[in-house]
């Protein structure tokens, strides 16, 4: 009996060793570096870096919001350059004399860049507008998101806009967010027309939510909605048009602390609270990449916001500190050869 309790007792330091050992190798095959970007605004707002993207000639870049201003961050080895968006005068105008509220930014294809954002002019009347502004700050497109999808109250509306193909955008949006009547919609415009292509409803098990609690999910190639569930206790691909579900990962979005998740080049990655997680399409079975287990950035909550993928060799995480300053910043993990 006590050489079995012997046998059981090396078995188990051995297995312990092991996962120690596999663990630090793990966070070892990544050199992480990270480069602050000025403060965060106050008052709740959400965070100031957007869309950190490659462009053709392969230089890094953000999307960065500060003082009613667009800028583009170029992120170089030793530092970074900041360059102000050139934006047509009357969107500018616009956004000086109403202060809005911005809820993000996003690149899109030919370099343009999309601003959504809601402009109060009374009590009780609310836009929502959508404006596509070219690389040299000419207006490509302007529009009323609520008067496209034909909405006469925009105040308890909150959407999300997706690059799509063919001068479209895809459009997630909820109405009476949050309540009992919440109801979700799904629609594609023709953003140099503003016509709306089509338009469904959304149920509650397709894979619509972000890890926000405001937030929506991300679409996969031009042809699926990848997200949570209304729960956020299931990951879900469905059909952007047609709803259909094809695949559901049990994983919960609070529980994981899931805020951020990106389709690449036939994976999903996903930032769970102790690492960086790929899923295969098709596949129920999440493989780890990045530890972030005693990384400070999974101290707090929320503060992985948002993920890029160049591949596995080479991930963005930005976050923001969660100290006094709540400085924005963002992480580059590059895989050791």
């Amino acid at each position: 009996m006590e050489k079995l309790k012997t046998i059981i007792k090396k078995l188990l330091i051995i297995t312990l060793y092991f996962c120690l050992t596999s663990n630090t190798a793990l966070a070892n095959t990544y050199k992480e570096t990270n480069k602050e970007l000025f403060f965060r605004s106050g008052n709740g707002q959400r965070y100031n870096i957007y869309n950190t993207f490659y462009d053709k000639n392969n230089k890094l870049y953000s999307l960065y919001w500060y003082n009613d201003n667009n800028y583009l961050v170029s992120w170089n080895e030793k530092k970074y350059i900041l360059k102000k968006i050139k934006t047509p005068k009357n969107i500018l105008n616009e956004i000086t004399k109403y202060h809005p509220t911005l809820y993000y930014n996003c690149v899109m294809p030919n370099g343009n860049v999309g601003i959504h954002y809601t402009i109060r002019l009374s009590d009780k009347k609310t836009k929502k507008l959508f404006v596509i502004i070219s690389p040299d700050g000419k207006l490509v497109s302007k529009m009323n998101l609520g008067k496209i999808f034909k909405i006469t109250n925009n105040e308890n509306v909150y959407y999300k806009i997706h690059n799509y193909k063919n001068n479209r955008i895809f459009v997630q949006f909820s109405i009476n967010s949050y309540t009992e009547n919440e109801i979700k919609f799904a629609g594609v415009i023709d953003y140099k027309k503003k016509k709306l292509l089509w338009k469904r409803k959304v149920s509650e098990n397709e894979g619509f939510c972000g890890g926000y609690s405001y937030d929506f999910g991300n679409i996969a190639k031009n042809k699926y909605m990848i997200g949570f569930n209304k729960n956020k206790d299931k990951f879900v691909i469905s059909g952007i048009k047609n709803g259909k579900i094809l695949q559901e990962l049990y994983l919960d979005a609070k529980k994981e602390n899931i805020v951020s998740y990106e389709y690449k080049n036939n994976y999903i990655y996903i930032v769970k609270k102790d690492g960086v997680y790929k899923l295969k399409w098709n596949e129920d079975k999440m493989v780890k990449l990045i530890d972030l287990q005693d990384h400070w950035i999974n101290k707090g909550h929320n503060y992985a916001t948002d993920i890029t993928v160049v591949n596995d060799n080479e991930i963005y995480i930005t976050g923001y500190d969660p100290g006094e300053n709540e400085k924005s910043i963002l992480f580059s993990f590059k895989k050791n050869f």
